[in-house]
Parts: C-alpha cells; structure tokens; sequence
C-alpha cells in the first residue's frame, strides 16, 4: 500500500464488540436492556448477512449517530432502546423540523437556516422505523415506538427543485481552477450537471469505469442505488477535462485508481465536497446548495431542451416514472416558453 501524502496539492502544475447477552424470552421483564451500540450492531450483523450495501450500513451508523446525539441533548437519561418511545421519537421529528440546521459541521453556515427538509427527515425516520421493527420481530421490544409515527408530508416543491442558470454561472465562477482542488471541484459540478450523476455514485468512479471513445461513463451495480448497472453518456468536453484531471493526479499522487481525490491523495467522500459546495455557495451568494439539486437541475433542463422523460428515466436510473416525473419542476417562465413553442395555434397564425 503506498505511503500517504504528508502534503496537500494546492498550485497546480502547469469493530465495535457486542455484549454477550441472554436469551430473548416471551417474559418481557426477563429481556436484557441494550444500549443503542449493542442494538445498532445487532442490527447491522444481521443486514449484512442479508447482503446489505457497505454504503447503506455506513448510512444506518451516520443516522443513528446524529439520532443519539439528539438524545444526548435533549433526552440523556434514554441510553437504552428499550427506553424508547412515540414521544421521544416525536420530539426528534420535531427537532429536525425546527431546530437541527443542514449546514451542522460548517460554522459558517449551520446558523444560516434551521431545519431539515422533509425528504431528508424521512429518510432518517424511514431507518428509525426498520430497525425497531427488526428489534421488535427479535423480541428485544416489548413495543414498537415506531408502530404510529408517519412520515411527513410535504405540499411545497422546495425540496425537488434545482439551481437556476443564474446560481449555476455563480457557484462555477466561485471556484478557482489555480488551485487543484479548484479545477477538481469544477469538474465534479459539471459532471454532475452533465450527467444528474448522484455524487455516492461520482465519488466512486475509477478510471476504468470511463470509456473516452464512446463518451459513455458505467456504474458498476455494487455502486449504483438500485444495484443495477448503467451506462451514462458524458458530453465531450466534460469527458476530455476528467481526463486531463487524472493526467495530473498521476503527476501528483502514487497510482491510484479513482478519479476524484483529495489534496492528500485519499479518494473523495461525499461530504467532502457537500462542504466545499456550501462554501462556494456562502462565496457566491446562494442561499441553498446541495449536490443533489444538480440532479434536479439535470432532468429540468434535459427535458426543456428537448429530451424525453422517458430517456430521462434511463439515465436517472428510476424504475418507476413516477419518480421521474417528481424531479421535474418548472417555474412560470419555463412554462411560458414551451407554451409559446410549442401551441397548436402557431400553425395557425
């Protein structure tokens, strides 16, 4: 294994263990309390004998972490799971809505806005709800706290919506390609607005996962969401600048395989680069960034300049249009200049 790097880049050049516990029996005051580490692993050993995703456990262990430290300010007498209950779980929904910022973990930003979206609270309730249904079905609950709680609905658009042109040409003009984590993040925004790429699955790209003759980039089915393999087609111009990028990590850093890096060397994470998003959007004066608006950005301007949704859904990777369908949100303008377009009445007139 090669050494790290000591230095960053910067110019560029031209296990936890799981307590032995007893028995699970019908008697409810018989059964051994867990704390949420011993009942997080057990849940876990078990998802992965199930074939559960690394990426999916290590989201499971992010929720978890964020739920305990919820706990821990507002509830720190609840340290076992047992202890869990509708209310307790209410007032974590409660939290998120009102209190918990997207931005946590950037100073400068995490007391901008306060409260998650709707879609991101979801997604936490939804692990909350599968692993106290797993250990109620194993008999570590008595009760499932989780049995009542619905996930929220949502009757605004915010959370499907993506930059505007305008944001766009901003966040871009932030970045200052001199530097190589400059040039590297630029190619990471136009590939994701290239390609409405999800950044788990960009980070993960290697070198051999490209192919520059047929412009076309695969994701191999243990990286994708849905498990399935797909081919993504990459506009020429964003195929020749992650090329020239890999070009100068080879000049940089010993041989390595992924495309995306870190000053250091390391492969890329997601969080990574949501941090240094924020930090473009802070510079450039957008209120709200977020990789995952690309994707939106993506499908709204591949259909208005003429796609279909149903190509759409190829490259997106839904299974159901549906899904599709939600990306898709277009303001009064949008809809004025397709109206003007394309009305019958032209023929007409």
């Amino acid at each position: 294994m090669s050494e790290k790097r000591k230095t960053p880049v910067r110019e560029r050049k031209g296990k936890s263990h799981v307590k032995e516990r007893k028995a699970v029996v019908s008697n409810v005051s018989m059964v051994q309390e867990l704390t949420f580490d011993e009942a997080l692993e057990l849940f876990v050993t078990a998802k992965k004998a199930e074939g559960m995703r690394p990426r999916t456990i290590h989201d499971y262990y992010k929720h978890m972490e964020w739920f305990r430290r919820f706990l821990s300010e507002f509830y720190p007498d609840v340290t076992t799971i047992q202890q869990l209950t509708p209310e307790v779980i209410r007032s974590y929904i409660t939290y998120m809505k009102d209190e918990r910022s997207p931005y946590e973990g950037d100073e400068r930003r995490e007391k901008a806005i306060k409260g998650l979206s709707v879609n991101t609270i979801n997604i936490r309730l939804r692990t909350l709800r599968v692993m106290c249904r797993f250990w109620y079905s194993e008999g570590y609950l008595s009760a499932n706290p989780m049995e009542k709680i619905k996930l929220l609905k949502s009757d605004s658009v915010d959370d499907l919506t993506g930059f505007t042109d305008t944001e766009i040409k901003k966040l871009l003009g932030a970045v200052d390609t001199r530097q190589y984590s400059g040039f590297r993040d630029k190619i990471i925004m136009l590939l994701l607005l290239d390609t409405g790429i999800r950044i788990n699955e960009l980070v993960n790209i290697r070198i051999e996962h490209l192919d520059t003759k047929r412009l076309t980039l695969t994701i191999p089915a243990e990286v994708a969401k849905n498990r399935k393999s797909r081919d993504i087609p990459v506009s020429r111009k964003v195929m020749k600048m992650i090329t020239e990028l890999h070009e100068e990590n080879k000049q940089y850093f010993d041989e390595q395989d992924y495309v995306f890096l870190t000053a250091y060397g390391e492969p890329m994470i997601p969080d990574t680069f949501r941090r240094r998003l924020w930090k473009y959007a802070e510079e450039a004066g957008v209120e709200r960034a977020t990789p995952h608006m690309f994707r939106h950005c993506f499908a709204r301007n591949f259909l208005l300049n003429g796609g279909d949704v149903f190509t759409l859904q190829r490259i997106l990777s839904h299974s159901d249009i549906a899904t599709t369908r939600r990306y898709i949100q277009l303001d009064t303008e949008d809809i004025k200049a397709q109206h003007m377009k394309f009305s019958p009445v032209n023929k007409f007139l």
